[in-house]
């Protein structure tokens, strides 16, 4: 199952571009084309409503001078706005907004002038999204170890040349009449092979804007498009990581530099002394001084902080299966001398200090990442011992009350299963349902899950007994919904 395309652009971009009251003309169809997702708003109501709806994009704003101020008092505080471009031709009028809102990147007169500093800001957004999610060790955290555990999975799950063109054709109905990355995604079609995977993921073209957003948002049904590339991603950075284990060096130190919102950096400061990890893959460099150097870089937004991480990978301890790795030969910018942490890196952040201009914040590489995984799969051992880790993840989506989530992510699982599994796919929607209380529905896939057990040539009689305990349970329900 998958997104109609405007669907998909809704809940796929990293960053959106909203254009109110200002006509760029065809002039820049090609740069919008190959920048930008935009969406060319007149009403005012209209365009707030819209921004408003918007929950995990960075939002991008264009607006007319005369415009300017209507537009910007209705959405200050909108947290969905990353930045705002004023397009005029008579910029000394409405110089007074830019000390009124923070947000507002600059006034431009020049098409080209706005289209570059756009495009600046495109590449700067998408370079520095990225979601957290923490873990106390002393609370459980189902939302965190969900992500620990599609990582586990991911490896698990079918990659065939079929899930490939599943892969390219969502991509292609996504970006349908942009010609430039139609081009890639045609050469992709024609000469990917599994050992390339670090190279298209550096290209930092629709692969990635698509999985890092995907992985970001937790986005279930395209993770599982993209299953076939992040499992060779993986892998690729599994292989490379084997080089860095067999250096000499025993503690290895890498950067990263960004600025984050105060919200952002607050939510850091609050987590101090807890595990992190991020819902994609995390870009560092073994260069501090380039890191320093994106963490100070100019902007003309005054409610961004910049800090710089520095990580600390004590290799002699660190679990073998936590990968991450130097890409830099892969990459298009040797120069940022890059190290990509794999999605089942875990942190513990140990300290934030501020150091002049800068907020240094100091994390370990962590293997509690790991443990937790681990120690999950040992105590649902008893319940999930028969099942495959592929199972086990969409049955965590529900236990996290994800409940439209896991049924979908079973959907997809359905055409791709062994035969094995099919009856415990089938249970799984079943049990979706029934949490929605849609229960002569969930009747229907328990029923089928069912017939599946006792039709094996060995009878699962006791993975039937689950199915017929939930049956018993919607029955109950059913019965106490009648009752006067």
């Amino acid at each position: 199952m998958y997104f109609s395309n405007s669907e998909t652009r809704k809940s796929t971009v990293s960053s959106q571009t909203i254009v109110f009251e200002v006509e760029l003309g065809s002039y820049s169809n090609n740069f919008v084309q190959s920048t930008i997702t935009s969406f060319f708003l007149t009403d005012l109501d209209q365009c707030v409503t819209y921004i408003q709806s918007i929950d995990d994009e960075k939002i991008l704003l264009i607006t007319s001078g005369s415009k300017a101020s209507h537009v910007l008092s209705r959405t200050a505080s909108c947290h969905q706005i990353d930045s705002v471009f004023i397009f005029c031709m008579k910029k000394e009028r409405h110089e007074h907004l830019l000390n009124e809102y923070s947000k507002i990147i600059g006034i431009y007169v020049e098409l080209d002038d706005l289209c570059q500093s756009i495009k600046e800001q495109v590449d700067l957004v998408n370079r520095q999204i990225q979601t957290f999610s923490f873990f106390d060790q002393h609370e459980k955290s189902t939302a965190f170890l969900w992500f620990q555990l599609f990582n586990y999975a991911v490896g698990h799950l079918p990659r065939s040349q079929q899930a490939k063109q599943q892969m390219v054709r969502i991509c292609k109905d996504y970006y349908r009449g942009n010609k430039i990355e139609i081009k890639l995604i045609e050469e992709f079609e024609k000469t990917y092979r599994s050992e390339y995977a670090l190279l298209w993921y550096s290209k930092q073209s629709f692969i990635y804007k698509l999985i890092n957003k995907a992985l970001r948002t937790e986005d279930v049904d395209l993770l599982y498009i993209f299953r076939f590339f992040i499992g060779d991603l993986s892998t690729a950075l599994q292989q490379e990581h084997e080089k860095i284990l067999s250096s000499k060096g025993k503690i290895l130190n890498v950067y990263r530099g960004t600025k984050l919102d105060k919200e952002e950096f607050e939510n850091l400061k609050e987590n101090q002394g807890k595990l992190i990890s991020v819902n994609g893959y995390l870009s560092t460099s073994w260069r501090k001084s380039l890191a320093v150097h994106l963490a100070k870089k100019s902007t003309k937004r005054t409610d961004v902080i910049p800090v710089l991480f520095h990580i600390q990978c004590d290799i002699k301890h660190i679990n073998r299966n936590i990968i991450f790795a130097d890409i830099s030969e892969f990459s298009e910018y040797r120069k940022e001398a890059e190290v990509l942490f794999d999605l089942n890196a875990c942190f513990l952040i140990e300290s934030i200090e501020k150091q002049e201009s800068l907020n240094i914040i100091e994390m370990t590489l962590s293997n509690e990442g790991q443990k937790i995984t681990e120690d999950f799969l040992e105590l649902t051992k008893r319940e999930t011992e028969e099942l495959s880790v592929s199972i086990v993840v969409g049955r965590l989506l529900c236990d996290l009350g994800e409940y439209d989530k896991s049924k979908k992510y079973f959907e997809q699982l359905l055409n791709d299963s062994p035969k094995e599994d099919c009856a415990w796919v089938e249970f799984n929607i079943g049990r979706a349902l029934s949490f929605k209380c849609e229960w002569s529905q969930a009747r229907e896939y328990y029923n089928r899950a069912y017939d599946l057990m006792m039709k094996d040539k060995l009878a699962r009689i006791k993975d039937s007994a689950w199915v017929l305990n939930n049956i018993g349970a919607i029955l109950r329900n059913q019965k106490s919904t009648m009752k006067p």
